[in-house]
C-alpha cells in the first residue's frame, strides 16, 4: 500500500527559550543546521510518544470500527475523511476538541 502524503507542516517561530535549547542541541549536534536539529528532535519526541499516540488512535480505531493502522493512515491521508468517520460513529467534532489557534 502506497501512501499518499499530504502537505507539508508550516511550523511557526519555537518560543524563545525553546528556540534556545534547540540552538544549544544543535551546537552540540557538531554544528547542525536548526532545521535539521528540529527534525531530528521531533522525530525522537514522536518515536518516544508513540505509544501515547497510537493508545489514543487505538482507541478511536475500536470505537468506528478500524484497526489502529488503519485509522493512522486514514488520518494521514485524508484527516477530514477521519474527522467525518469519528463524529458519524461517535458524535464528536475531533476537530472541536482541540480547537485551531486564531
Amino acid at each position: 500500500m502506497t501512501s499518499k502524503h499530504p502537505e507539508s507542516l508550516d511550523l511557526k517561530p519555537l518560543a524563545p527559550y525553546e528556540d534556545r535549547l534547540l540552538n544549544a542541541l544543535a551546537f552540540f549536534r557538531t554544528q547542525r543546521d536548526n532545521s535539521t536539529q528540529a527534525r531530528h528532535c521531533l522525530s525522537m519526541y514522536l518515536r518516544q510518544s508513540e505509544a501515547r499516540i497510537m493508545s489514543e488512535v487505538g482507541f478511536y480505531a475500536q470505537e468506528v470500527g478500524l484497526t489502529g493502522r488503519e485509522l493512522l493512515e486514514l488520518i494521514y491521508e485524508n484527516p477530514n475523511q477521519a474527522q467525518s468517520l469519528i463524529q458519524d460513529k461517535l458524535g464528536i467534532d475531533i476537530f472541536q476538541v482541540f480547537p485551531s489557534e486564531p
